[in-house]
């Protein structure tokens, strides 16, 4: 049964070639071919035991013409040609950020999906100061807790992000979920704020202050802090 969080990154392909990175039992490549997300998709795991739990359920769906599994730590492995979209789910942001830094072919024109289960606002930062722009953002709660969904581009722009930029995204807080992890967000650096000044008694960092300050100045507008 395919969850929320990859019918959220399926929501956001809009090609005909899906490469999955880190595909497990390749709920998503199967759903996408089989609600016409995609003509054809590539399976990708690091473990050869997800790849067979993939194998079954390719097999079983009678998509093994559609879909095919490659042994791949990350990209390494992958061809590209043809590749419209590139889904990476289920994984810490930085291992995410290694995926991409060391991608062995340029992910320029390739519509990026990103779902980070930890790290999100490092994953968020890398990006903007590595030329990738997030186009949409979305927060889906997966049991207790909320997770961001990206739909990235490679554009070769640089941007120095401030507060809001890496801990929010392109989230929409008229959202309910996307205001409450945005709140989380901000509770959580301000607690570290406090704690920082109640444990070395000093000032917490002036570059601290000022992620804090942005986020709360974002908030603003939605009245809820």
């Amino acid at each position: 049964m395919i969850n929320q969080r990859l019918l959220a990154c399926a929501a956001y392909l809009h090609g005909t070639f899906l490469c999955d990175v880190g595909t497990d039992h390749a709920l998503l490549p199967v759903y996408a071919v089989q609600n016409r997300l995609a003509e054809k998709a590539l399976a990708c795991d690091i473990r050869e035991g997800p790849l067979r739990a993939a194998e079954q359920n390719i097999t079983k769906a009678g998509l093994s013409d559609y879909i095919h599994m490659i042994l791949s730590d990350g990209l390494q492995n992958v061809p590209p040609v043809g590749i419209t979209d590139i889904v990476i789910a289920g994984m810490g942001g930085e291992t995410i950020m290694h995926i991409l830094e060391t991608a062995p072919f340029s992910l320029e024109k390739i519509n990026l999906i990103f779902q980070p289960m930890t790290k999100a606002e490092l994953l968020r930062k890398w990006l903007y100061e590595h030329g990738f722009e997030i186009r949409n953002e979305t927060c889906i709660p997966d049991k207790k807790f909320l997770y961001a969904v990206m739909q990235v581009q490679f554009t070769g722009n640089i941007i120095i992000p401030d507060g809001k930029d890496i801990y929010f995204g392109k989230m929409n807080l008229y959202d309910e979920n996307a205001l409450a992890y945005a709140k989380n967000e901000f509770v959580r650096l301000s607690r570290i704020r406090m704690q920082s000044y109640l444990r070395e008694g000093k000032n917490p960092p002036l570059e601290l202050n000022a992620v804090i300050d942005s986020m709360a100045d974002a908030l603003k507008e939605y009245d809820k802090i």
